[in-house]
């Protein structure tokens, strides 16, 4: 098994943090809200899988939690073929080291019994991990906790701002002498306060800064890592309703602009219908990694155009996020026009090519009459100059090549990279609606 320097990761990739149990096991779910839960996590897996080189996730999820295991035994493809890819704690040498320590002498030992099989699954389908540094990992939790809460212009103190000072100063100071805090920890702290709405905010921030951690630690905290993470409504906790993620931005925005643009619909149910295996078909396509490329570059440009408090640049405020929902609509509207407007040519180019071979075609697609060399060719046909017929058409088939060397030729910005990989998977879509 390969093991990976975070540092060294270069494809675009996210970290996923949704099949943790402690997100479900809160709350007693009835038989279709837990097929709700589980359709709703294979469609971001999907999506995450088609616009991103992979998926991290870390390998305590998948032995922990009852929904990774059933997702993962019934698809152990996104394993084998590298679509999620398990973060193991550097001090591991193995699946199985980390099993067996879990398993006899963690304090979650009871989560871990009888998981011989999801062991067994992972050392058979998984040829590379993530390593991080569970310490170096912790350090981070505690540093960024006690910076928000001491930095009153933090996303963490703008929600405190009813509480005084003095008691924010207080429970700062008893986080710093803990040496390696846990979420417990910061949880009862909070609650020795005696102050309820601090208590439910510092909770609900916590859990927040912890899976940030991990996604810090193996380097993929992604453009929008607070609304990747989990659903913690960090921007707007009274309202309790999240303004961005990776899923939203695809199919609220960028889907959106394609469909006003060309009319062309993306629904969801594409990402229902179209199995792991057809999945990884579209990731073996020569579209997909350019597509990523692109798409993935729109978003860091768009979050260096916002002007941002955080100096880390991975926690934004609410103004901050609407802000970028605002520039990330005008870059990604900018770039789907421009390609529109690159394929349209590339249409014309080839309309141009076909008519040379058909010479009885006498209108484009559009309905009008292509150019004057179909007339002159077939006027000259019938008066029997075929030396001139021939250098005509060698002379436009020419120019046509060279045209088309010159668009295929274009900048990055201009290639119609987004449009055609999309088209790749309606025709995937296509395909199983026959």
């Amino acid at each position: 098994m390969k093991f990976i320097d975070p540092q060294n990761l270069e494809l675009p990739r996210v970290y996923f943090t949704e099949f943790d149990r402690v997100t479900y096991s809160q709350v007693e779910w009835n038989n279709q809200e837990i097929n709700d839960i589980k359709l709703n996590l294979e469609r971001k897996v999907k999506l995450l899988a088609l616009i991103k080189g992979f998926v991290v996730i870390a390998t305590s999820h998948l032995f922990e939690s009852e929904l990774a295991q059933e997702f993962i035994k019934e698809n152990p493809i996104v394993l084998e073929k590298g679509i999620l890819v398990p973060a193991l704690i550097s001090k591991y040498k193995s699946f199985t080291d980390f099993y067996h320590y879990k398993k006899n002498e963690s304090k979650e030992k009871e989560l871990y019994s009888q998981k011989e099989d999801i062991n067994c699954l992972l050392m058979n389908s998984v040829d590379s991990v993530i390593s991080w540094d569970v310490n170096l990992t912790s350090q981070w939790f505690k540093e960024r906790l006690i910076k928000d809460l001491n930095e009153e212009k933090s996303v963490l103190r703008h929600n405190l701002s009813d509480i005084k000072n003095t008691v924010i100063c207080d429970l700062s100071d008893k986080i710093s002498e803990i040496i390696s805090p846990s979420r417990g920890d910061i949880y009862k702290l909070g609650k020795n306060t005696g102050n309820k709405l601090l208590w439910e905010i510092l909770c609900n921030y916590t859990d927040f800064v912890y899976y940030l951690s991990g996604a810090h630690a193996v380097n993929s905290e992604g453009v929008l890592p607070q609304e990747n993470l989990i659903d913690f409504s960090i921007t707007d906790l009274e309202k309790g309703k999240t303004k961005l993620s990776e899923y939203e931005i695809f199919y609220k925005i960028f889907v959106n602009i394609i469909h006003d643009k060309t009319q062309k619909y993306f629904p969801v149910e594409i990402l229902d219908l179209l199995t792991f295996k057809e999945i990884i078909e579209l990731r073996e396509s020569l579209f997909h990694s350019k597509f990523i490329e692109k798409y993935n570059l729109l978003m860091e440009k768009t979050k260096n155009k916002v002007d941002l408090f955080d100096t880390d640049k991975i926690i934004l405020s609410l103004s901050e996020l609407c802000e970028f929902e605002d520039e990330l609509q005008k870059i990604f509207t900018e770039a789907v026009v421009n390609e529109i407007k690159i394929m349209k040519k590339i249409e014309k180019v080839k309309k141009g090519g076909k008519l040379l071979t058909n010479i009885g075609s006498s209108f484009t697609f559009y309905g009008t009459i292509e150019s004057v060399y179909q007339i002159i060719i077939s006027l000259l046909s019938f008066s029997g100059f075929d030396k001139q017929i021939n250098n005509i058409e060698k002379r436009v088939s020419n120019n046509l090549i060279k045209l088309k060397e010159i668009v295929e030729r274009n900048d990055f910005d201009n290639k119609p990279i987004l449009m055609k990989f999309l088209e790749e998977i309606r025709k995937k879509y296509v395909t199983k609606i026959v």
